[in-house]
């Protein structure tokens, strides 16, 4: 029986195993692709509550804020659609939902997050076309028994717990864990309510069981329920002293189960199955400011009670081995996704069904060149996707050193919104197309990468092409009608640099981006630049068993023109802002208890200036509202107790 003390001491290596990208794990350096890593260590370090929070402290990645919705994802200021989100490798959400709120997602058993930085749709399929994010949550301690705790508050008077532990007894492993957020909201008068932030609550259910088949082989089951309440405080309407209130309940149930691992020295296997569920309900209320009565809203449209569930199922099989010329991955994939509260036509199911094959090889050329190429064919019962591919060259400059040169296609599938429903408003109507097309997108691009024992550089040049774009089109002057159709395109370009260091006692991390984003691409030179820089740096004292960790992004100001629903360009604006947390760990008496304080938001950042017209939201409330852009809720000091038994 062992029975391990976790310390805040020991850094992973530069090079770690990770497993996002391929069956199988392999050494960061040796993947074609730039993956980034955010450790356990460092969300506790830094406080991280969701998945929305760790992903703003990445590069090409800001919310903006969006309502009851909460605070959205934008990546490289193209949105959330063009990221493919995992939980363990398998689906967290339907992609055919136009928007899934990541704030909703908590943190009580991450292990650490994987972000891949480009295409990888050849094997992750739709949507993964700009990046991929891993949340890897399913290891089991190897101790007998092993418990922890989490338990947080802020000054704003948000608490935040979490306990899970796990149990090994002999081949068999169980888990489980729960997640208890709480937010009353920050204050400001009720007739007011400009300080007014939406109080939530959320639980977050963690389950999971692992049996050991062969030394590498495992079958595994879990069971992820989230539950989250939030209450939209309307701001009073103009010239009125009423108020829209919004008590949002979701309810989101994922299980995956399978089969993964090695089946022989070279071979591993990944047959994997997974069911996700996801609810929501939208109880409207008005409220009259001049006495506070509180009246049921009638007008409920269709948007505000959803339901929608997804099946999914793969089998991939892949040979990885640094001593032979030839490697190899294949699979198939299977999905079904739902919705079950809405439908237009009784002769139309609004379902959609994919299924996909896929093949990718690598082959070294010679000792210093390795060149890899992969295919992906789907086929979907609603609409057309053509076969996508990738190609790509590994050269070994010298034992430190690598360029690689990669050009991958990827596509993103259109949304139930798009393609089935039906919005009906006076000055607009929107009618759904069942002759959609998958998006296309075209990626180039090009890395160096240097590598020694505590340090690894990369430089990344790429360029990204979008065409049989989806966009909101007019099809009928005299009724107001206006359909998604394909004919949108876009270009994007940009650099990202990174250094990271990790020894025993320090940790650095820099990283910049200059992105641009074109999309009127008829215009020559149209692209609207954007600018990011980030820092971050944990630095371990062993001998009182302390660190300290500091963490800053910048994210530049934004301009750019868009076209609105009705076809008329408007100017967006969103001024420059820092993001700036400071945090310090001190272990206690010699026990693995570990208490942290720290400071979120040093500079203030409130809100930052600026609007946008709610595009790819298509509802009777959001349609023609321009959305003020929050960042988050100002300074405040957060304490917390960890314990790891």
């Amino acid at each position: 029986m062992a029975k391990p003390i976790e310390t805040f001491g020991q850094a992973d290596s530069i090079n770690s195993l990770i497993e996002t990208g391929q069956t199988g794990v392999i050494e960061r350096t040796s993947s074609f692709e730039n993956v980034q890593i955010i450790s356990a260590e460092e969300i506790d370090l830094f406080n991280f509550q969701t998945v929305n929070e760790v992903l703003q402290y990445s590069l090409n990645n800001f919310s903006v804020y969006a309502g009851k919705e909460g605070h959205t994802l934008n990546y490289a200021g193209t949105g959330q659609k063009n990221v493919r989100f995992l939980l363990n490798g398998l689906p967290i959400s339907q992609l055919s939902i136009d928007n899934f709120d990541l704030s909703k997602i908590g943190l009580a058993e991450v292990d650490r997050i994987e972000i891949i930085t480009g295409s990888s749709g050849v094997y992750y399929g739709p949507n993964a076309v700009l990046a991929t994010v891993n949340i890897i949550t399913n290891k089991l301690s190897s101790a007998l028994v092993h418990v922890r705790t989490n338990l947080n508050s802020t000054s704003n008077g948000d608490i935040n717990a979490i306990a899970k532990g796990t149990v090994n007894l002999g081949r068999h492993g169980f888990g489980a864990g729960i997640g208890q957020y709480f937010f009353s909201g920050v204050g400001g008068t009720d007739s007011f309510r400009v300080s007014q932030w939406k109080p939530r609550l959320r639980t977050q259910y963690e389950l999971n069981y692992n049996y050991r088949m062969l030394t590498d082989l495992n079958a595994f089951f879990s069971a992820t329920h989230i539950v989250s309440r939030t209450q939209d405080r309307g701001y009073p309407v103009a010239n009125t002293l009423r108020a829209y209130d919004v008590d949002q309940r979701v309810n989101q149930s994922i299980y995956h189960a399978g089969i993964r691992g090695n089946i022989s020295k070279y071979h591993s296997i990944d047959l994997s199955q997974s069911f996700t569920r996801y609810n929501l309900n939208n109880d409207k209320s008005v409220k009259i400011l001049s006495d506070l009565n509180v009246y049921d809203d009638q007008e409920r449209s269709a948007f505000d009670l959803l339901r929608y569930d997804e099946f999914y199922n793969h089998f991939k099989i892949s040979k990885l081995s640094d001593k032979h010329k030839l490697n190899y991955e294949a699979g198939i994939e299977f999905s079904h996704q739902r919705d079950q509260e809405r439908s237009i036509l009784s002769s139309v199911k609004t379902n959609i069904t994919q299924f996909a094959m896929l093949a990718r090889i690598d082959y070294k050329l010679d000792e210093n060149l390795k060149a890899k190429a992969g295919l992906r064919y789907a086929n979907s019962n609603k609409f057309q996707t053509k076969p996508i591919y990738e190609l790509g060259l590994k050269y070994k400059m010298s034992e430190t050193a690598d360029f690689i040169a990669q050009y991958t296609t990827g596509y993103r599938i259109p949304t139930f919104n798009e393609m089935f429903y039906t919005f009906e408003n006076p000055n607009l109507n929107i009618t759904g197309n069942l002759n959609l097309q998958s998006e296309v997108f075209n990626r180039l691009s090009t890395t160096l990468r240097i590598k020694s024992k505590d340090v690894l550089f990369y430089t990344n040049l790429y360029w990204v092409n979008s065409t049989n774009g989806i966009q909101l089109a007019q099809i009928d002057p005299e009724k107001q009608l206006y359909q998604f159709v394909n004919t949108k395109s876009s270009k994007l370009i940009g650099q990202n640099v990174n250094i990271v260091h990790k020894g025993d006692h320090l940790h650095l991390e820099f990283s910049a981006s200059n992105n641009g984003i074109n999309q009127f691409p008829e215009e020559i030179g149209n692209y609207y630049f954007t600018q990011e820089l980030m820092f971050k740096t944990m630095y371990r004292i062993k001998k009182s068993k302390t660190a300290i960790g500091f963490i800053s992004k910048y994210q530049g100001q934004r301009l750019e023109t868009r076209e609105n629903a009705f076809g008329v360009l408007e100017d967006f604006k969103q001024g420059g802002f820092w993001l700036v947390d400071f945090s310090i760990r001190q272990q206690l008496f010699d026990k693995p208890i570990f208490a942290h304080i720290g400071v979120k938001n040093l500079t203030n950042t409130l809100n930052v200036s600026g609007s946008y017209l709610a595009l790819d939201r298509i509802s009777d409330e959001n349609i023609n509202n321009k959305i003020p852009i929050s960042i988050d809720y100002g300074r405040r000091i957060w304490f917390s107790i960890i314990t790891s038994f």
